[in-house]
């Protein structure tokens, strides 16, 4: 590792865990700092990896500026290594009565994301980030945002420059009307219109979101053979509650709304359970659909504090003439037996399908299946320490098409299990074993491993250190999905705050 990169990162550990001392708060003007660590050992290729983020804000009156410097230095041991230093992120602004006024990097989502969704999420690693100029302005009756900016490259195709406006009127405490207008600017241009409205009245809360989509797919081999083109986008959602009963219901049906086609930028609400977008889902598969269509049922029952049961059933399908479906049902009761103690058995079942057409005309179905039943047990030992065991297991069903007599008796079927333990000593330790076992006879993993994780708490900061096998697999945010890789080795992180 260079010696450079060890220097950024223990400047940055040690102004963090003694910053008290340096940065300071008074009535006109404070200091905030934030810093995001992570160093990486792989026990199989004997290589090192660590990255930082150090996000700096200054604050004067009405003034602020602050910037993010985020270091790299990975060491892949495939022969895919990078070092890199940059100023990630850099803004101003000034704010006053609901008033702000900001110039150079930032983030933005209108509303629930069809017109406009600009974000940033490290569990997917994907950072939407806006460079330009934005006004918001939010009072008791009306909200307005106004943004000119561009973008690094989008999906790595193109640098657009978005400009856009939302707004909403807000007359009544019950009632919300609001919409926005996006406009995606390169060799073309792409619009986004959006319109919605919200109603409050006792026990119920219903939304409601419209967005529709215009722009030019481009012919790069032939201009004149340019085609006009139109997307539309809806979401609704309506929430309820009545003495022990709580729920709702969620609607969407979206068509090519995301921008661009492969990107990730407008990445509409997923509705379901486990965050995963059906457009993300065919991606994964090698397939590519331009919209869905579906929804997501919730019911609640919750007799006291304790015990409960909750029901969840989601269905999405796609909207093109490929036929993929992604259908998920999940089930869970909690309650307690003993005093000072809590459980929560569960079960998630998921079901993907897609179906193809060859030249002859002749269909094929093809379908995953994935079933997850856990379970978790809390207890508290005395107002400071509690253990908790949490174990799972995950089936993975993967028939193929030669499977016509037996479809979960192929090879390619197998499953996971999942067990850890877990001491917590508030408010400062945390300390879990566990280990993972997999029959997954296609896999390279190893077949079992186990791990051990501690975190320490002092003050802001939070030390966590990792050590064993932690098995890889698909993990979802926001509506997109990333495979991570399985890991084994030593991982220490640390996050601090000022």
């Amino acid at each position: 590792m260079k010696l450079k990169f060890i220097c950024f990162l223990s400047i940055c550990v040690i102004g963090l865990l003694f910053g008290s001392q340096t940065f300071a708060q008074y009535d006109d003007w404070n200091v905030s700092a934030s810093n995001y660590a992570r160093y990486y050992h792989f026990d199989s290729t004997k290589v090192d990896s660590a990255a930082t983020r150090f996000q700096f804000d200054f604050y004067m009156d009405q003034f602020y500026t602050g910037a993010w410097f985020e270091a790299k230095h990975v060491m892949s041991g495939t022969g895919f290594n990078y070092t890199s230093n940059q100023l990630s992120q850099r803004y101003f602004g000034w704010e006053n009565s609901g008033l702000t006024v900001h110039a150079g990097n930032f983030y933005q989502v209108f509303d629930r994301g069809l017109a406009l969704n600009a974000f940033h999420d490290d569990v997917v690693g994907i950072d939407l980030v806006l460079d330009g100029a934005q006004v918001n302005w939010r009072n008791q009756y009306f909200d307005l945002d106004v943004l000119s900016a561009t973008r690094g490259a989008a999906g790595g195709l193109a640098t657009p420059i978005i400009r856009g406006a939302r707004t909403k009127i807000k007359p009544l405490k019950m009632f919300q009307l609001g919409g926005a207008y996006v406009s995606f600017i390169e060799t073309t241009r792409a619009n986004i219109n959006q319109v919605n409205g919200r109603f409050i009245l006792d026990h119920v809360d219903a939304y409601i979101e419209y967005a529709k989509r215009d722009y030019i797919l481009v012919n790069i081999f032939d201009p004149a053979l340019n085609e006009k083109k139109s997307g539309d986008g809806t979401y609704a959602n309506i929430t309820g509650y009545y003495s022990y009963f709580s729920g709702f219901f969620e609607y969407k049906n979206y068509i090519h709304l995301i921008y661009p086609d492969f990107g990730y930028l407008n990445t509409p609400p997923a509705v379901n359970r486990q965050d995963r977008l059906l457009q993300a889902e065919a991606a994964n598969s090698f397939l590519h659909i331009n919209g869905e269509r579906g929804f997501r049922g919730n019911l609640s029952f919750a007799a006291d504090q304790y015990w409960g049961v909750e029901v969840d059933l989601s269905r999405s399908y796609s909207r093109d003439t490929l036929a993929v479906e992604f259908h998920e049902t999940f089930a869970e009761i909690r309650g307690n037996f003993f005093n000072n103690s809590t459980f929560y058995i569960n079960l998630d079942k998921i079901n993907y399908s897609w179906t193809t057409v060859d030249s002859l005309g002749t269909s094929t179905l093809y379908f995953r299946d994935e079933l997850k039943p856990s379970l978790e047990m809390y207890y508290e030992l005395d107002d400071f320490n509690s253990i908790t065991l949490d174990a799972f297991l995950t089936k993975y069903d993967l028939p193929t098409i030669t499977d016509t007599l037996d479809f979960f008796s192929d090879s390619t079927d197998y499953s996971e299990k999942n067990v850890s333990l877990t001491f917590s000593r508030a408010p400062n330790l945390r300390a879990t074993i566990g280990g993972s076992w997999s029959d997954n006879e296609a896999s390279t993993d190893p077949s079992g491993m186990g791990f051990l994780e501690i975190t320490y708490t002092y003050k802001n900061h939070d030390l966590t250190v990792f050590y064993g096998g932690q098995r890889g697999g698909l993990v979802c945010s926001g509506g997109t999905c990333t495979f991570h890789p399985t890991f084994k080795g030593v991982r220490v992180t640390l996050l601090s705050r000022l």
